[in-house]
């Protein structure tokens, strides 16, 4: 069979992360592994079976990893290859120049006006994403401690929580309140873990959290997160 000519050197990239969700998944994994159904939740238009599709497709150019893993119910992780993350440049541009051009976005930046977010971490923590997200975004952050975190959920039901795992060992109890509130409200309320590199996903899943952002988190990634899971992108 002939190799495949090429008559400019884009054509050779745009073979491989051509067309809309490539990018948009390589965005994704660029901090570390995400299952299935993390991605699903972060990219709320597109399909299970396109997401399927994709998936193969960048595995299939060696971009991602796929790793299955013998459990009930099953569980499949995605990551980037070494050969992936040489695209990371790429995608970290592309992010930049959707923040400088696109509509919702001012100044770079992406507002999150009026989404209840209940933010439960240490102190400084607190802090950092009180003025990120409230003051420079416009979200309404509530804050909590991890003692605190049922009677700031029930005092004030948020749209979104947003949990660092290392204020505490087990957040369980919280995680079955907020599907109970879930059930009172007939709304869905996501729950974002932020996690330490080093922190044993196993465990963090286990306690009932469906989606994680690797700490120290990006503020441009936690937006976009956020924005997509309470549908301010829907």
């Amino acid at each position: 069979m002939a190799e495949k000519q090429y008559g400019c050197p884009v054509e050779v990239t745009l073979e491989l992360i051509g067309g809309k969700w490539k990018c948009t998944i390589l965005w994704w994994l660029r901090r570390g592994a995400k299952r299935f159904g993390e991605l699903m939740q972060l990219m709320p238009g597109i399909t299970q079976k396109v997401l399927t599709q994709q998936l193969r497709e960048l595995e299939a150019g060696g971009l991602v990893h796929r790793q299955a893993y013998r459990e009930s119910p099953p569980r499949v992780e995605y990551s980037l290859t070494a050969y992936g993350e040489t695209l990371r440049p790429i995608t970290e541009l592309m992010c930049d120049w959707g923040k400088a051009h696109a509509p919702g976005f001012q100044f770079g930046m992406m507002g999150l006006t009026g989404i209840r977010i209940l933010v439960i971490a240490d102190s400084s923590e607190q802090s950092r994403l009180q003025r990120e997200l409230g003051q420079v975004r416009q979200a309404l952050v509530n804050t909590a401690s991890a003692a605190a975190a049922l009677a700031a959920l029930n005092h004030n039901p948020p749209d979104i929580v947003l949990v660092d795992v290392l204020c505490s060992d087990d957040f369980s109890l919280l995680i079955q309140e907020v599907r109970q509130l879930e059930t009172r409200t007939q709304k869905l309320i996501p729950v974002i873990a932020l996690v330490p590199t080093s922190e044993d996903l196993d465990r963090i899943f286990a306690q009932g959290f469906r989606i994680h952002l690797v700490e120290p988190v990006e503020i441009s990634e936690l937006v976009a997160a956020i924005a997509n899971l309470t549908g301010r992108l829907g």
